[in-house]
């Protein structure tokens, strides 16, 4: 049985990984493409679940809620190392003012000893799909409002083996590097860890800095 269940998710890893179209630097639209709302807004966007997407919910924040997320960015940061701590902040706000709708407010570890797990039909779980584009949507929401001075949302970006796929959101900051931005390495409400995209491209889980606990 064990044997049965390791080849059919090495055939989904497989089926994903097919899908994917990635540049030379590991950029791809493909689950972007697919999920995401194309012009997400706090009155009309979506939140992925249940591992690669496999529910769609439709979400909507009040003006109140919007206006909680947007307090984070004030007042205004001074530097891009400063916004991108805001950022966490807002993103891990997002997380639980959705996932309080959703029924998505309760984390779901999806890695064990560097193994995906399977989610057991449990459409409350996030793997790094689902993480990567609501990732994405948040981001996309808080600069088309004018919360960002130092940075842009970038495409997702994808790496790892066919034992070890994974998918997460990047910033850019204005004009130079790259910043993968992962809450699949922490708790739900927690300020996901944000990094060079180089560090989080070259092994998983990455180092993080004390205090930043990843599964």
């Amino acid at each position: 049985m064990r044997i049965i269940v390791r080849l059919a998710s090495l055939v989904a890893v497989l089926a994903v990984s097919a899908c994917v179209k990635m540049d030379a630097d590991h950029f791809s639209t493909t689950y972007l493409d697919h999920y995401a709302t194309l012009n997400p807004t706090p009155a009309k966007f979506s939140e992925c679940r249940g591992y690669g997407c496999l529910v769609v919910s439709h979400v909507s924040l009040s003006k109140e809620q919007w206006q909680r997320v947007a307090a984070v960015f004030k007042p205004p940061a001074k530097d891009a190392p400063a916004e991108r701590q805001r950022i966490a902040r807002a993103v891990a706000l997002m997380q639980i003012l959705v996932g309080d709708q959703t029924g998505t407010s309760k984390h779901q570890w999806t890695h064990k000893d560097l193994e995906i797990l399977p989610n057991k039909g449990d459409l409350t779980q996030l793997d790094c799909i689902d993480e990567a584009v609501n990732t994405w949507t948040y981001m996309t929401m808080m600069e088309q409002a004018g919360l960002f001075r130092f940075h842009h949302v970038a495409r997702l970006s994808h790496a790892g083996t066919l034992t070890d796929i994974r998918n997460t959101a990047v910033l850019q900051e204005t004009g130079g590097a790259y910043y993968a931005i992962d809450p699949s390495l922490v708790d739900v409400g927690v300020p996901p860890p944000i990094m060079p995209l180089a560090k989080w491209l070259d092994h998983w889980p990455p180092d993080l800095p004390p205090g930043e606990a990843h599964s």
